[in-house]
């Protein structure tokens, strides 16, 4: 399951280059390139930094670069090496993402979503790996990755693990963390492990003392807003997207999507929601949002990422601070009805809320103490 799969005779190669076009984070990437130059490429790398600031786009094009035929300063995009890395085909690559147990989900479905996910991801860099009720990354797909490294070797390029959301190597018994750890202490000949993740601290510190830490910044807006244009995306809504997404490329592309009015509309569902008291909207939120937890938790993050861009533009309202301010006629109305409200606490809620489902918490539950939280806060 970790390996990407193969290339076949005859089989037709994505010839989407995606991500190896990826022009961010420059200064990091004249890192990337003056290792290899240098002769001085790591065992181990953690690329870590917030989410969509292009960890693992640049994550796949090192990995395009170290194998290609013909790199100089960039993987080329052409030769039979790359194109191969672009659909997940190389076989020096191997791909290790979180993945349900075969309790949750059956090997045929495991491994026709990852196909799809890979698919997904090669056309598009910044899509988000994600298989339904993943919670961790199994000690199996460890002890087959060890199987693999050791017993076969490569004739030309560099053997590449690459294992996104890495801190869930950690998640349970922590048995796939030492796993790793025991390959990270004596690593096979020419192989070089990537490890990303939103989330430095929750690995091992022996894992982390074991790689070259790499720290992503949130992209610039300008990043955000050149590559938005470059897929099609008018400048308005480029510009909208990037205000609003942070620094996020994967919010957004989502924003992007969705369209400056349908952004604006599902804030003010969501701030409807939180601040009206009403038991039909309450009891919509509380089963859509627990459905959602489960099934698409990247989507659950995305609305109450949302919640709390808008929030912190009411902050910034209210405290008259010249700020961007994209939901203007909401926070007016917001800020004049409750000129008390406790800001800042209610933004720990969303916070918390946001991160529930990966503490394996009752969401029905947890989403109605949080609808309750905030309206205490509403009023000081």
């Amino acid at each position: 399951m970790g390996q990407w799969s193969k290339i076949k005779p005859g089989e037709v190669v994505n010839e989407a280059m995606t991500f190896i076009n990826i022009k961010m984070q420059n200064t990091l990437w004249g890192r990337m390139i003056l290792s290899k130059k240098n002769g001085r490429v790591g065992n181990a790398y953690l690329f870590s930094g917030p989410n969509g600031s292009a960890k693992e786009a640049l994550a796949l094009k090192f990995s395009a670069y170290l194998n290609c035929n013909e790199a100089a300063i960039l993987p080329c995009g052409t030769c039979s090496s790359c194109k191969r890395i672009v659909a997940f085909q190389h076989e020096n690559c191997h791909l290790i993402v979180p993945m349900p147990s075969d309790k949750q989900m059956s090997v045929s479905d495991k491994q026709n979503t990852f196909l799809t996910e890979k698919k997904y991801k090669s056309d598009n860099p910044f899509h988000k790996i994600s298989i339904p009720k993943s919670k961790t990354i199994p000690i199996s797909l460890i002890r087959n990755l060890k199987k693999e490294l050791f017993l076969k070797s490569v004739d030309s390029g560099r053997k590449i693990v690459l294992i996104f959301d890495a801190h869930k190597l950690c998640v349970g018994d922590g048995s796939s963390a030492n796993a790793i750890l025991k390959i990270l202490e004596e690593p096979p000949a020419n192989t070089t492990f990537i490890l990303v993740s939103d989330y430095k601290g929750q690995l091992l510190p022996t894992i982390l003392s074991r790689c070259q830490i790499i720290n992503f910044p949130p992209l610039q807006n300008n990043e955000i807003i050149s590559y938005l244009s470059s897929e099609g995306f008018d400048s308005t809504s480029a510009e909208f997207a990037a205000i609003m997404s942070e620094g996020n490329m994967n919010y957004a592309q989502k924003i992007s999507k969705n369209g400056i009015e349908e952004t604006k509309q599902l804030v003010e569902k969501l701030t409807d929601t939180l601040t009206v008291y009403d038991e039909k909207n309450w009891r919509s939120f509380i089963q859509d949002y627990s459905r959602m937890a489960q099934s698409n938790f990247n989507d659950y993050k995305f609305h109450l990422f949302l919640l709390q861009c808008w929030l912190k533009q009411a902050r910034n309202k209210h405290n008259a601070l010249n700020d961007e301010n994209l939901f203007m006629k909401i926070n007016k109305n917001f800020n004049s009805s409750f000129p008390n409200a406790r800001l800042d606490q209610i933004n720990h809620m969303i916070e918390k809320i946001i991160n529930a489902p990966n503490k394996n918490l009752f969401m029905p539950i947890q989403l109605t103490n949080f609808l309750i939280g905030v309206q205490k806060r509403l009023f000081n």
